[in-house]
């Protein structure tokens, strides 16, 4: 196989990841959302679905530009991690600006906090037996939210690309280890002759 470059294949590669990761994102909120309790039941499996998906992509990617390189060059445990890496920023900057523009654009923030404070009291109501103390609690956090500032699309961003980022250097470990091969400058077997 040609060589193809550093940069072009993380770009290529996270983009997928990251479109996984926002569609991820959108369908978590649109859960929290909603207020469901029993829709709340399927977020554990969507989030489960989710990390499975994203591990897959990234050692398949990974796997796949490891192919790509010669036998003679090898594929070294830091290429493999660094190529892990930038995926995973790259992935996760798209995943935070399709979080901004959900959030922001499409819902309202405003109109986000109100409905996170609904499906929160609509919970709660459902679950019954709520003590006065959690009630205030409950209370005390949505004046919070409401009160605070509504977060910059650096925020968002920022945000996506640390979660994402910090998946792929825990996992990427693993995927590293496995995908890396040491260099054979001499060829295989065959080529000692």
């Amino acid at each position: 196989m040609g060589k193809t470059s550093f940069w072009n294949d993380a770009a290529k590669y996270g983009a997928m990841v990251g479109l996984l990761l926002a569609v991820s994102t959108v369908v978590e909120n649109s859960i929290v959302l909603s207020g469901r309790l029993w829709l709340y039941m399927l977020l554990m499996v969507e989030w489960v679905v989710a990390v499975v998906l994203h591990y897959y992509l990234l050692h398949r990617f990974t796997r796949r530009r490891a192919m790509q390189r010669d036998e003679t060059e090898g594929f070294s445990f830091g290429e493999a991690y660094g190529f892990i890496a930038a995926m995973s920023a790259l992935g996760g900057i798209i995943s935070g600006a399709v979080q901004y523009i959900y959030v922001y654009g499409i819902i309202g923030y405003g109109r986000y906090i109100e409905r996170s404070a609904d499906a929160l009291y609509s919970i709660m109501a459902r679950s019954g037996n709520v003590s006065a103390s959690m009630e205030n609690l409950l209370s005390q956090s949505v004046a919070q939210m409401q009160q605070s500032p509504e977060p910059s699309v650096f925020s968002a961003v920022g945000g996506g690309v640390l979660t994402s980022l910090l998946f792929g250097l825990v996992f990427g470990l693993f995927i590293a280890s496995t995908v890396s091969r040491p260099a054979k400058p001499f060829g295989g077997p065959e080529g000692n002759v």
